[in-house]
């Protein structure tokens, strides 16, 4: 067996060398909120101005830009509530590209990223929907249904395990409807598009806009500032399109609409609604109906990539030098994790390993079917074993009138068999009107608090089922649903979790029984739905009222984790402790909406910490966060104050040592990692055993969470791992990183992408982040969308 990855070598850097000029920067305080906003923008404007790789160093503990030397002299750049100005401070670096410990590769990494790209940018066959995307090829791999399945590269330049420096290439999937818009689109048309992604074909360039509207004038008007004259949007894409023009562009209708769109900015730009072409992504209907054309096997995205290397990349020449991106991957040195021990409840561990020389350890291959089987195994069952709170069940009249006493019953039955310690799980039923208020979020959400004030419901927990209002906009979040989560704490003391209607309307069936007509669930519809149920009791029952299914048995590097997220200006921060037998979620309300000023960390953690501080037994020294994406620099100073604070109260080890680390879920660029085997001389190449990592350098890992034996469609993404302050070994890191992975607490039968630490946070972020319109709530007379009249 060998581990392949998906980077590949970039050969020819020996005669490579570049020279980079360093500028101090004016203008911007390092204590302003926008501050890093503003740097990112900087760096982002002079690229494109001066069409070089701009980036920043630390010099003194201040940000400073640096420049290659032949790019000229900087412009002033306008920022947020600034303006850039950058003073020369006579520094040039020299750089070559070998690996030297000068701290100054990530300005290698940013030049090869830079000089590999712009080439693919003016290259006729590709288009990249957004800078740092993926290049596509402009002939689509196959259209479905009228949609073209379109397959393109992204392209990063990474340390090499081999050494070096390597390109890893990852494959992207896009789906995009064959058709444009209509020419003559209409206001009213648009409306079922606006916020909806687009591909705009300017010419011979094609990029992403997302749709704001239409006009109310043509192509052919006059609108547009060019030069001392005033063109038409139609003139100004002849203007500006490489001769001769494609079809599109030259079969326009004069009388054509214009859709506007924005990028950076307040000022809408303009397209002509027939070159603009929806995508369809997960969130639509067709999307969603076609992204298993999307998922590509692991050898199907090795075959795409070294075709793409061999297209384009076999030679770049860079003045008198010429470099090669070789077409064999890069092999990686095969580390893996040991999957950890488990422990249910009535200390009964589960060991994975070798049967034949454990006679207690089962094959890996059996985890998800025995830790499954183990929560429902009276000499195990869940770690808690704890009642559970008082329970309500809400259901709307329309269920409570018809299924309802099946699905109660059905519910009922598969709590109290999962989780008998809490006894009989008998929620109280409370029903809420929807036969007389309309269901739109405006009347159901009144309905259903006028049904707990009528019932005078106590504190507890509350399984709510709602209908789903089917004509929201996709990725907008069903208000109703945020209402529940965010109010019943606060008003009514209820912990809550959400159901919709439409599993439990679309399984039981009509019957006429013996003595009375009766639901029953359709029997070729029954096993799916018992899976249904018991996720339900799982992640919306038990999981809610905090019942733990399972822990780990083995110690873990850090002693506490904390996991940070933010979102829709709600910051999430969960800890997680001994194996996860301690765990805790909250949540703050947020002016910011990413990144945290050092008093709101600061404030946030202590008080987290301070809630579980008595179950710790003894004080904690090693402090881990994990910051969902990126970790600001005021963040960091949040965390270390905080960690000073309760260091000072005794709460953790004065002794305390602090390392913080990004988990990269997602990004442009994905390490792959590849088992590779040759049976019959054929060579074959499938999905790495989960555990499965790799060091790209000392702050830098992936780590397979998912992989063999949980076995699923498409290639596994391995979790990136960056260490950004503190001392613990990135190998560690990482470790612990996986170990919390395996707290596949919502689904045992599988595995879980994500650390208990971030998925904690992903849990209530997706509900407690999700907004409302309070006023519609409580002023409003509602219409029939749930809109005021």
């Amino acid at each position: 067996m060998t581990i392949e990855t998906n980077i590949y070598a970039i050969d020819g850097l020996s005669k490579l060398s570049v020279q980079y000029s360093v500028f101090k920067i004016v203008g911007l305080t390092p204590t302003h909120t926008s501050y890093h906003g503003n740097i990112q923008t900087l760096i982002d404007r002079l690229s494109r101005a001066m069409k070089a790789p701009v980036t920043t160093i630390e010099r003194n503990g201040e940000r400073h830009i640096v420049i290659p030397t032949d790019a000229g002299q900087p412009p002033i750049v306008k920022l947020v509530g600034a303006a850039a100005i950058l003073k020369p401070t006579g520094e040039t670096i020299d750089l070559d590209f070998g690996h030297e410990a000068d701290g100054y590769d990530g300005l290698r990494q940013r030049f090869l990223q830079f000089v590999i790209q712009s080439p693919l940018r003016n290259r006729s066959g590709l288009w990249q929907p957004k800078s740092g995307q993926a290049f596509f090829q402009k002939t689509p791999h196959e259209t479905i249904d009228g949609i073209e399945l379109f397959h393109g590269s992204s392209l990063r330049v990474v340390p090499s395990p081999a050494g070096g420096w390597g390109l890893c290439v990852d494959i992207r999937s896009k789906l995009v409807r064959a058709r444009p818009l209509s020419q003559r689109l209409t206001a009213e048309e648009v409306k079922r598009f606006v916020g909806r992604s687009l591909v705009y074909r300017f010419g011979h360039q094609w990029f992403e806009v997302t749709l704001q509207g239409v006009t109310d004038i043509d192509i052919s008007e006059r609108i547009l500032p060019e030069g001392d004259a005033v063109v038409s949007l139609l003139e100004y894409l002849n203007l500006k399109t490489r001769k001769p023009v494609p079809a599109g562009l030259a079969n326009l209708d004069p009388a054509g609409a214009a859709i506007f769109y924005r990028t950076e900015g307040p000022a809408a730009k303009y397209a002509p609604a027939g070159l603009c072409h929806l995508v369809e992504d997960p969130h639509t209907k067709d999307g969603a109906r076609l992204q298993s054309k999307a998922i590509l096997p692991p050898h199907v995205r090795v075959k795409l990539a070294e075709k793409f290397i061999s297209e384009y990349l076999g030679r770049l020449q860079l003045g008198n030098v010429i470099l090669k991106v070789s077409n064999k991957p890069v092999q990686s040195d095969g580390q893996s994790f040991d999957i950890p021990q488990f422990r249910f409840g009535r200390n009964h561990v589960l060991v994975t390993g070798n049967p034949a020389s454990d006679r207690n350890a089962i094959r890996l291959q059996d985890l998800g079917r025995r830790r499954s089987a183990l929560l429902d195994d009276g000499r195990a069952g869940f770690f808690s074993q704890t009642p559970l709170n008082r329970q309500y069940l809400v259901l709307p009249t329309s269920v409570a009138n018809s299924v309802g006493p099946a699905f109660a019953g059905d519910l009922k039955r598969t709590v109290s068999q999962l989780y008998p310690q809490g006894g009989p799980y008998e929620p109280e039923i409370i029903v809420y009107d929807d036969l007389n208020a309309r269901r739109n979020f405006v009347e159901q959400a009144r309905a259903i608090k006028a049904a707990l004030v009528h019932a005078n419901a106590k504190p507890g927990n509350a399984l709510v089922m709602i209908h789903d209002l089917s004509h929201r906009a996709s990725r907008v979040a069903d208000q109703l649903e945020a209402m529940i989560v965010k109010d019943f704490p606060i008003e009514f003391d209820l912990v809550a979790s959400v159901i919709h209607t439409k599993t439990a309307l679309e399984t039981y069936r009509f019957a006429v029984g013996k003595n009375e007509p009766v639901y029953e669930a359709d029997p070729a519809k029954r096993n799916r739905f018992n899976s249904y149920l018991r996720n339900v009791a799982l992640s919306k029952v038990l999981l809610a009222n905090g019942k733990v299914p399972f822990v780990l048995n083995a110690p873990t590097n850090g002693h506490v984790f904390v996991g940070i997220d933010v979102k829709h200006n709600t910051a999430a921060f969960s800890l997680v402790a001994d194996g996860g037998s301690i765990i805790h979620s909250k949540t703050w309300k947020s002016r910011q909406k990413e990144q945290l000023t050092a008093e709101q960390v600061e404030k946030y953690l202590v008080e987290l910490i301070g809630i579980e501080a008595r179950s710790f037994g003894t004080p904690p020294r090693e402090i881990v966060v994990h910051r969902d994406g990126r970790a600001f620099p005021s963040e960091i100073q949040g965390l270390r104050n905080a960690c000073a604070r309760l260091a000072e109260q005794g709460v953790i080890s004065s002794a305390f040592n602090l390392t913080v680390i990004e988990i990269k879920k997602s990004g442009p660029v994905t390490l792959r990692l590849l088992d590779v085997t040759t049976v019959d001389g054929r060579r074959r190449t499938n999905n790495p055993t989960v555990g499965a990592w790799q060091k790209l350098n000392d702050n830098e890992g992936f780590v397979c969470t998912t992989g063999e034996p949980f076995g699923r469609r498409g290639t596994a993404r391995p979790l990136h791992v960056v260490r950004v302050y503190g001392d613990m070994t990135i190998d560690r890191c990482v470790e612990d990183v996986f170990k919390l992975s395996c707290l596949a607490w919502s689904s045992p039968d599988g595995g879980t992408r994500l650390p208990a630490s971030i998925k904690l946070c992903d849990r209530v972020l997706f509900e407690d982040a999700a907004d409302y319109d309070v006023d519609a709530l409580n002023f409003a007379n509602p219409s029939s969308d749930g809109s005021a009249a």
